[in-house]
This record gives structure tokens, C-alpha cells and sequence, in this order.
């Protein structure tokens, strides 16, 4: 049974009306083989584009399918959208498992994180979606997904938007020689009800590596992340706090005391460049307390301390001398975590390559070897090469963070 351009599929008197395909998910429903990985830009409907060949395969074919996301959390939201899709023809269900469709067609509902689970089974056609982002991907498909589709010689179809050369960058590479396999790219631009000026928009707000991943969907390498360091590294002398009298003045302070190096970073948001700044180590905290205090208070800034360890009681101890700033917890000082960390990190790359933000020349180095990660699952991991530093970075970082986002709290 053959879906027809409306995309509306009857099933006795029952109609049902899903999403009208653009070109390019025209393009690839008209162009798949058996196996098919779908690479696409964020927004350019790829969950669209799963929902209708899931619905095609369980409703049009009455056959089992199987529907897999790499969590939990996302797999309720692919359920959701199917089951107000399908809410006419459903015939039972139960929550995150399974959905059973007039005609004796269904769709299970698996989190590979725990993929051992759809062993046994067996499917026509399995969704694969946010492949990307799932931990082990080639594990996962070659040991329990492929052998459900054996039965029935069934297909599968893997959608994501890219992150690294992980699994799902392999199974897109492999893709090109096999005659059993199909690979489609198309970038968010291709989808043509996505305003091309918020895409545009984008472009002059996001990190150029962010950008080019999430929304031209190209596979990018580990390595090195800042961009336009050069430009932005000009700064050969500190300023002098007259120069800057009545300004909007901020700090960034990134704590160590013997193997790292503590730093404080201090900008101005009215001329949008770093004005001065301190490197030090091997001292105790008493002494950096009164270090950074002193040159605070010298500028009248405010400051943006990590507050990861060391920092909690560094901060409880200087909070009634000198202003700290909040980070996105709205707590005194910014806690880095996997979350909060990749967020300050695109935030400083952000303000070097679209913001223009003037940084000191001796931050340079650091800032053009700090490298990210791909991990598995897509998580960025952020740092500095082994053996090297990071302070420079993360100071600045919470410097431009100060700048354009912490915020002031009252005690």
C-alpha cells in the first residue's frame, strides 16, 4: 500500500492525516534501499520523516516495527507524537512499548539504553532515531537490531543530525558501497518551512563548529575548537582603571594552587575587550583571597568564581568584601559540569567569533591547543591537551559569561 502525496492512509472508514512531505523527504522515501541513514540539520524533519515510513510499514503493511531512541526521555516524546498521530486507529497500547494499530500492525518502543531488551524479537522495518547520540551504536545494531529484522528481511532506516566520527559516521560511511544501503544528507536549509532567516540568525550567533555540525549537519573531527583566535588576541598591556571609570566592569576567576594556575580575568562590557589580568600559583588561599580582592576592588569589578571544590569555601570567605556574580543555578559563582561546562565553553567561542570580544595576545596559545571530544552518545568533552593548561581559557570564560549572562545577586 502506497502512501499518496497528502500523506492521508485510510484503514477501513478510519482516516488518518499525517505531516505533507517537503521535496527532500520526498527525495529519500522515493530513493531507499533496505537500509538507509538519514543525515540532517536540526529542524529539517527527521522525526517527520520517521513517524510517516514507521506508520507506512505498521498501519500500510499491518507489520511489526520497531521504533529505538537512545533514552528513555526521548523515546516518551516519539511515543507521544505517534500516538496523537495515530489516536484513530490505535487499538492498544502501553505506555513506551507498544502501540497496536488496526490490521494487526504495531510499533514497539525500545531505549537502547538498555539494548539487550529487543533481543528475540522480530521486525518488518526498525526506526533508529537521534543514532548519533547512542552510546555503542555499531554494537547495538549489529548484535540485537540486525537480527530482528532477519526473519522477515526487514529494514531499517537510522536518523540523526551528526556529532563526530562516531558510530554513526561509520555506519554513513559504509553506506556508500553497499548496494543494500542508501545515504541522504540535506542540511537544515532544506527544509523549506524553516524561515531561512532563523537559520541565517544562527549563523551569526552560534560557534562556527556548532554551527556547522547542527545545522549543515557535516561530520567534524576532534581537535581544536576556538576560532579566530588571532584576531581576537591583541591585547599586549593591561589597561588602567581610569581609562575605564563608570564602565560596566567584570571578572572571570578560575581557582588552583600547585599544579594548575589560578586566574582572574577582568573585562569591560562597554569596550567588549579584557582590560586586566592575573596568573599565579603556588600560594596559599589566603594569600590569592587577597590577591584577587586587591585587584577587584582596584577596578570596582564584580566577579564570576568557578565554584567546583575549592572555590565553595574560597567564595563563603571573600563574598562580603567583593561582589560574586551567579551562574545559571542562580548560587554564587558558576559549578562546571557536563552540562553547565560545554555551555560556558560555546558561550566565550561564541563572543570571539560573532561579538568580537578582544582577549590578552599571552591567552593565545592556550586558547588555539584547547581541544574537544566527541564522546559516545555525542556529549562534547572540553579541555586541554595532556600536560597542558586550561586556566586562561576557563577564566576568560567565565569573564564573558559575566559579561553577557550571570547575574547579580542580592544577600
Amino acid at each position: 500500500m502506497q502512501m499518496t502525496a497528502a500523506t492521508a492512509l485510510k484503514s477501513g472508514s478510519i482516516r488518518i492525516q499525517l505531516p505533507r512531505m517537503h521535496a527532500a523527504q520526498n527525495v529519500i522515501k522515493a530513493k531507499a534501499q533496505r537500509f538507509n541513514v538519514i543525515c540532517a540539520g536540526r529542524r529539517f524533519g527527521k522525526d517527520v520523516l520517521a513517524q510517516d515510513r514507521a506508520v507506512f510499514y505498521a498501519l500500510g503493511r499491518r507489520s511489526p516495527v520497531a521504533w529505538f531512541a537512545p533514552s528513555y526521555r526521548m523515546l516518551s516524546d516519539n511515543f507521544r507524537m505517534l500516538s496523537n498521530s495515530l489516536a484513530p486507529v490505535v487499538m492498544g497500547k502501553r505506555v513506551n512499548e507498544r502501540m497496536e494499530v488496526a490490521g494487526g500492525g504495531f510499533i514497539d518502543f525500545w531505549s537502547l539504553e538498555q539494548p539487550d531488551r529487543a533481543r528475540g524479537r522480530k521486525y518488518r522495518f526498525a526506526i533508529i532515531n537521534e543514532a548519533a547520540m547512542v552510546a555503542d551504536l555499531i554494537d547495538a545494531w549489529n548484535m540485537v537490531i540486525r537480527p530482528t529484522l532477519a526473519d522477515l528481511q526487514g529494514g531499517a532506516e537510522f536518523y540523526s543530525t551528526p556529532k563526530g566520527l562516531n558510530g554513526f559516521y561509520t555506519l554513513y560511511s559504509q553506506a556508500e558501497d553497499n548496494p543494500e544501503w542508501s545515504r541522504f544528507h540535506y542540511s537544515s536549509y532544506d527544509n523549506p518551512h524553516m524561515p531561512r532567516v532563523e537559520l541565517d540568525a544562527m549563523q551569526t550567533s552560534l560557534p562556527e563548529r556548532v554551527f556547522r555540525q547542527e545545522i549543515m549537519a557535516e561530520f567534524l573531527e576532534d581537535g581544536a575548537y576556538f576560532q579566530r583566535v588571532h584576531e581576537a588576541a591583541i591585547i599586549e598591556q593591561p589597561d588602567e582603571p581610569e581609562q575605564h571609570a563608570g564602565h560596566y566592569l567584570v571578572a572571570g576567576l578560575d581557582w588552583a594552587q600547585s599544579d594548575d594556575y589560578t586566574v582572574l580575568t577582568i573585562a569591560c562590557r562597554d569596550c567588549n575587550k579584557v582590560v586586566d589580568w592575573d596568573r599565579f600559583n603556588q600560594i596559599d588561599f589566603t594569600y590569592q583571597r587577597e590577591r584577587v580582592i586587591d585587584k577587584l576592588s582596584r577596578w570596582g569589578a564584580a566577579v564570576l568564581p568557578e565554584r567546583n571544590s575549592i572555590g565553595q569555601p574560597n567564595i563563603e570567605l571573600m563574598r562580603d568584601r567583593v561582589t560574586v556574580l551567579g551562574g545559571p543555578d542562580n548560587l554564587p559563582g558558576f559549578m562546571t559540569t557536563a552540562t553547565s561546562k560545554p555551555a560556558l565553553i560555546q558561550a566565550l567561542a561564541s563572543g570571539l567569533e560573532h561579538d568580537r570580544f578582544l582577549i590578552p595576545a599571552e591567552y593565545a596559545d592556550e586558547m588555539l591547543s584547547y581541544q574537544v571530544e566527541v564522546m559516545a552518545g555525542g556529549h562534547q568533552k572540553f579541555e586541554a591537551p595532556r600536560g597542558q593548561h586550561d586556566d586562561r581559557v576557563i577564566s576568560l570564560a567565565l569573564a564573558w559569561w559575566a559579561m553577557s549572562r550571570a547575574q547579580w545577586l542580592i544577600w
